[in-house]
């Protein structure tokens, strides 16, 4: 097992590769309720931030991986940015790549992980948008703080991996929880419906309840 400070990337030649697949998959200069996907997914569903922030992820992306083969995966953090921010400030980038396989406790143990220099800045305490994918590019995450919200775009799988998604507490855009969590942190109505329809919009999903 690597050390956990060694999830973390420093060269930047890998942090440049990382990076292409990111702006391949998402559109950075956006934010939610805009479309963030570049990537064509058939299906998005949404999770709380906190849980996402957390090993909690980690059964999803083994799911996942049990159907794309991947290997490794990507937690990056894209606000605070992750150059002009935490490398001009601590020499390392906030983006670990780690084995599918990685432990419960080792992966929430490098979301604690700090810089010598500032305890406040481990990726749970200082993220405001945070992404995750991997190399095959069938799915992606993205997690708004603000917003407690994350959302994941999948390419169409097999039923047993979308009924096992759900067993897991990813919820469709249209289940009406969803719709009452915005409205309590969207207090304006005028606000709220703008948000909601334009959520509705560009993440409609193809799981049925």
């Amino acid at each position: 097992m690597k050390r956990l400070e060694d999830l973390f990337i420093r060269s930047e030649k890998e942090f440049k590769f990382y990076q292409n697949l990111v702006d391949h998959v998402f559109d950075t200069n956006k934010e939610l309720p805009q479309q963030v996907f570049r990537k064509t997914f058939d299906c998005f569903l949404f999770q709380e931030f906190d849980w996402a922030l957390s090993d909690d992820i980690l059964q999803t992306i083994k799911e996942l991986s049990t159907v794309t083969q991947d290997r490794e995966f990507l937690t990056a953090v894209l606000q605070p940015d992750p150059t002009k921010y935490y490398l001009k400030e601590f020499g390392y980038y906030n983006w670990l790549k780690a084995n599918v396989n990685i432990s419960s406790e080792n992966y929430v143990n490098a979301l604690w992980t700090h810089p010598k220099e500032s305890i406040a800045d481990d990726i749970i305490t200082n993220s405001y948008i945070v992404v995750w994918l991997s190399h095959s590019l069938q799915w992606a995450i993205w997690a708004d703080r603000d917003m407690e919200i994350c959302v994941m775009g999948v390419v169409s799988t097999k039923d047993s991996v979308k009924n096992r998604l759900l067993k897991e507490g990813w919820k469709p855009m249209d289940y009406p929880v969803l719709a009452n969590w915005l409205e309590g942190l969207l207090k304006d109505q005028n606000t709220f419906n703008d948000y909601y329809t334009q959520m509705l919009s560009h993440y409609a999903s193809c799981y049925k309840r």
